[in-house]
C-alpha cells in the first residue's frame, strides 16, 4: 500500500512538473514572439525568430526542459542558432525582475539615477591608467565607456594630460564597452573643427525603425590631436562601444589597430520584463557604419596588426615608435633611442643560458657577472648595476634608461661590447677574457 501511495505521489510530481514547465514554455515564448516581432533590430531576422518560437517543435523541446534556469537557457541557445546575436539572451532571475520594475518606476528612478553618480568614480568612470613612456609617448587604459556626463571631466583631463604626445596608445584590451555617448566624445578629440560622421544607429520599436547619425563634436574641451599617430589595442574580450570606437576609427583610416579580433557584439540591448520571472535581453539597435554599410556583430573588429593580447602593447609601442621615426618627427633623435629597446621587448625573444655566458667576461676595467641567477656589469671596484638581456645583442640597465649595452658578435662568440648613451657617441669595450 505505502509503495502504490509513494508511486502515486512519483507520478504527480512529474505530471505537475512537466504542467508548469509547459505553462512556462506557453506562456514565455508568446511574450517575447511578441517583443522580438516589434522590437528586434534586423526585421526579417525578427519575424523568423518569431515564427521559430511559436513554433509546435520549438514548445516540444522546451517542455522537456526540466527547471526555469534550463528553459531560459534552452530559448537562449535555439534563437541563437538563427540570430547568432550576443546580446540576445532569455534570462530566469526573479530578483533582477524585481530591481528593474522599481528601477523603471517613477518613484525610484531619480534615487537609482543618484545612486549611480556616486558610484561610478570609485572606478575612476573607466579611466584605469594614463602615462607618458619612454619616447614621449602618451599611453591611456580604458576599461569601460561610462556616460559622457559622467566620466566627460575625467576624459578631458586625461587629454590634457596626453597634449605633449608625440603618439598615443589606447588600451581597450579589458574593455567590455559602455556608452555610446563616451565613444563620440573621445573620438572627436582626434579630428579637427570639420565633424566627421561616426556612424549611423539604427533603432527599431514597435515595428517602426528609425535612423539617427552619431558626429564627432565641433569643439572639444582640450587639446586636439588631429595628426597625432594612435594605435588601439584590442583582445578577444573587447566588446560592444570598444570595438565601435576601433570600427570607426579604423575605418576612418584614424587609428592603427593592433591585437586581437575583437568579441564581435554590436548590438545595442534593452531588458525587456516578460513576467515575474524572466527577462528577455533584447537588440534593438545597431549601428551602421556610413563607409561599410555594416558593423562588426558576429565578426569583430579584424586588427591591422594582429598579435596576442599579452603582446599586443609592445608591438604597437614599436610600430608608433618606427612611424615617428620614418617621419622625421621633431624628437627623431629619442624615438631612435627608444625604438630599438621597445622593438627587442615585442619580438619575445626566448633567451637560453648559453646567451647568457656568451656576455658574461672581462672587458677591460669592466666586467659582467652572473650571481644569484641576476647578470650585472661593473666598472672597476664601483658599485654593480644589474642588467638584462632583451635578446642576443641588447642589453639594459634596470636602475636607468640613459645608456645601455650591445653585444658584438663575431663567429658567434661575443667580441666587444659597445657602451651606447643618449646624446653621445658609442664606445667599444673589447673583449680581454
Amino acid at each position: 500500500m505505502k509503495s502504490k501511495v509513494f508511486k502515486s505521489l512519483i507520478v504527480s510530481s512529474l505530471v505537475l512538473c512537466n504542467y508548469v514547465s509547459a505553462a512556462d514554455c506557453r506562456d514565455v515564448s508568446q511574450i517575447i514572439a511578441k517583443q522580438l516581432e516589434d522590437n528586434y533590430v534586423i526585421e526579417n531576422t525578427a519575424t523568423t525568430l518569431a515564427q521559430l518560437i511559436r513554433s509546435k517543435s520549438f514548445l516540444s523541446g522546451c517542455n522537456r526542459q526540466k527547471s526555469s534556469e534550463d528553459i531560459a537557457e534552452f530559448m537562449t541557445l535555439e534563437l541563437n542558432k538563427i540570430a547568432n546575436d550576443k546580446h540576445l539572451s532569455v534570462v530566469y532571475d526573479p530578483n533582477w525582475v524585481s530591481e528593474l520594475k522599481a528601477f523603471r518606476s517613477s518613484n525610484q528612478a531619480e534615487a537609482f539615477a543618484d545612486r549611480r553618480v556616486m558610484e561610478s568614480p570609485t572606478d575612476n568612470y573607466g579611466f584605469k591608467k594614463i602615462e607618458m613612456l619612454d619616447g614621449n609617448i602618451g599611453y591611456l587604459d580604458i576599461r569601460m565607456f561610462s556616460d559622457s556626463h559622467l566620466g566627460g571631466e575625467t576624459l578631458e583631463n586625461a587629454m590634457k594630460f596626453l597634449q605633449h604626445s608625440d603618439g598615443i596608445i589606447i588600451d581597450l584590451r579589458n574593455n567590455f564597452g559602455g556608452s555610446p555617448f563616451m565613444v563620440t566624445s573621445l573620438a572627436s578629440y582626434f579630428f579637427d573643427l570639420d565633424t566627421v560622421h561616426l556612424s549611423t544607429f539604427e533603432s527599431r520599436a514597435n515595428g517602426v525603425l528609425t535612423r539617427t547619425q552619431d558626429w564627432t563634436s565641433p569643439y572639444v574641451p582640450g587639446p586636439r590631436f588631429k595628426d597625432t599617430p594612435l594605435y588601439i589595442l584590442t583582445s578577444s574580450n573587447s566588446a560592444s562601444a570598444a570595438e565601435s570606437f576601433s570600427y570607426a576609427m579604423q575605418n576612418l583610416a584614424r587609428a592603427t589597430i593592433v591585437g586581437e579580433v575583437t568579441a564581435g557584439a554590436a548590438h545595442g540591448r534593452s531588458a525587456e520584463i516578460v513576467n515575474d520571472n524572466y527577462i528577455l535581453t533584447l537588440p534593438t539597435s545597431r549601428p551602421v557604419d556610413p563607409r561599410t554599410n555594416d558593423n562588426w556583430e558576429r565578426k569583430g573588429v579584424k586588427p591591422n596588426i594582429e598579435t596576442s593580447s599579452d603582446n599586443a602593447f609592445y608591438v604597437s609601442y614599436a610600430e608608433v615608435l618606427n612611424t615617428l621615426i620614418k617621419n622625421e618627427n621633431s624628437n627623431l633623435g629619442l624615438h631612435q633611442w627608444v625604438y630599438p629597446l621597445v622593438k627587442a621587448k615585442s619580438n619575445q625573444y626566448q633567451l637560453s643560458q648559453n646567451d647568457i655566458d656568451q656576455i658574461i667576461g672581462t672587458y677591460g676595467k669592466r666586467k659582467v657577472f652572473q650571481e644569484n641567477g641576476k647578470l650585472f656589469y661593473q666598472y672597476l671596484d664601483d658599485p654593480a648595476f644589474e642588467i638584462e638581456l632583451l635578446d642576443k645583442e641588447t642589453i639594459v640597465f634596470k636602475a636607468f634608461t640613459e645608456a645601455r649595452l650591445q653585444a658584438i658578435y663575431k663567429d658567434k662568440q661575443v667580441i666587444a661590447l659597445k657602451m651606447l648613451s643618449f646624446g653621445e657617441d658609442a664606445r667599444e669595450l673589447q673583449r680581454t677574457m
